[in-house]
């Protein structure tokens, strides 16, 4: 063979290479015995090394990874030939570029993680990476990520967005200057990006709302929507500092919590969103006029309705519209145990970890073969990725909504015209 033809050969091996990985299908279905396109890859890839990024071992977050890591062995081992899991704890003082090149250097075709946004920033900042990464965090915005770095999250921010656009399409209808909105919410870091996020997606659309910090106070008050007499309430205010700016900063808060609260004394709400855990939500949303259309995140899902507790929760809660995992909301434990083969996790929070790392698993086996378009329907919810737009997997959650102590999944549209039921 002379070197023209042995050229020739080289080129079409390698465009044949690029086509199948075109070709390759995607998953549509969260059960594990649907999966057949991603096992479908699985016998040319017999013992492909995949590494999940832990933290080092002395680090809090590691009870959240081992259940993360539950959910990606649970699903390698629906394979017809496993796929070698490295879990690769990162050593004290090491950088997020040590710990990847660590993960190469054992090679892996694949590395997921890490989970904290500072880590994920610092890989975002990047001018390469030594493999492909799915991480399991977003960066911040407007941050450049490297070529081979997808970003997966459950971001509750996100949530907020997609229940915001849910709500916005049920006032639709409304004079938006005539709209009373109210939002609930908890003092918590997370509680107040997710309502920062509430207040900047209604911005978007010309609606304001009022926000009003949720307080022991407050939920002494049998219904929030007939006060009247405010003044005489102590509803978080800040004591006044001797110094001068302290003061004005102080005084201004309390000027705008009595204004907040002021607003509270009115028999009907265009829409309230509840940002908070889900206990605090069942207390607050029995103290609102009945025929209010009430939204949250998955935050305020308090679980399974079959146990007892739950159930009086999930009563409390009728008629508020939110949105989460399908894993969650279409959970029990035969159906559990027939799609990976295992007892299924005890809590909530462990359930829908074990999802997350169900779904990066599965992207990670398509990401390793450089597949730039996916469209999943996965156990988080609807996730899809373009890489020629963006780093991040976009996730589409479940809505679903509280109906006589039961759970009710129904389609967005659904949902955001759906009339409040007795």
């Amino acid at each position: 063979m002379n070197t023209r033809q042995f050229v020739h050969f080289l080129c079409l091996a390698i465009l044949a290479s690029f086509a199948s990985l075109g070709s390759a299908q995607q998953a549509d279905s969260f059960n594990a015995s649907d999966q057949s396109a991603l096992r479908s890859t699985a016998t040319a890839a017999s013992k492909t090394k995949i590494a999940v990024l832990m933290p080092n071992a002395d680090n809090p977050l590691n009870v959240f990874a081992q259940a993360i890591v539950k959910g990606i062995r649970a699903e390698n081992k629906q394979l017809s030939t496993p796929h070698e899991i490295i879990l690769l704890p990162r050593k004290i003082g090491q950088s997020t570029l040590s710990h990847l090149q660590d993960a190469s250097l054992m090679g892996a075709s694949v590395a997921i993680g890490p989970i904290t946004r500072d880590d994920v920033n610092e890989i975002s900042e990047l001018p390469f990476l030594p493999l492909p990464v799915v991480s399991l965090n977003l960066p911040e915005d407007d941050v450049k990520s490297p070529e081979l770095l997808m970003n997966f999250s459950l971001s509750l921010e996100e949530e907020a967005k997609q229940v915001a656009s849910m709500a916005i399409q049920s006032l639709a209808k409304e004079n938006k200057d005539s709209l009373n909105i109210v939002l609930f919410e908890g003092a918590s870091p997370i509680n107040q990006r997710v309502a920062n996020t509430f207040e900047q997606a209604l911005a978007e659309e010309s609606i304001s709302i009022t926000r009003i910090p949720i307080t022991k106070e407050l939920l002494t008050l049998p219904k929030l929507y007939e006060v009247k007499n405010f003044s005489s309430l102590t509803l978080g205010t800040k004591s006044l500092p001797d110094t001068a700016e302290g003061y004005e900063n102080a005084k201004q808060y309390n000027e705008n919590l009595t204004q907040s609260f002021s607003k509270l004394g009115s028999s009907s709400y265009s829409a309230v969103f509840l940002v908070t855990d889900a206990r605090t939500a069942a207390l607050i949303k029995p103290r609102l006029p009945r025929d209010t259309r009430v939204w949250g995140t998955s935050m305020i899902n308090p679980g399974n309705p079959e146990q007892s507790v739950i159930a009086s929760l999930a009563f409390d809660l009728q008629n508020t519209g939110f949105v989460d995992a399908p894993l969650i909301l279409r959970y029990n434990n035969q159906d559990f145990k027939a799609s990976f083969g295992e007892t299924p996790p005890n809590s909530l929070i462990a359930r829908r970890l074990f999802a997350f790392g169900v779904d990066a698993y599965r992207l990670a086996r398509l990401w390793m073969r450089w597949q730039p378009e996916i469209t999943m329907a996965g156990t988080t919810g609807s996730l899809s990725f373009k890489k020629s737009v963006s780093a991040n997997v976009s996730r589409i959650a479940q809505p679903a909504v509280f109906y006589h102590g039961q759970i009710e999944t129904m389609s967005a549209d659904r949902l955001a015209h759906l009339a409040p039921r007795p």
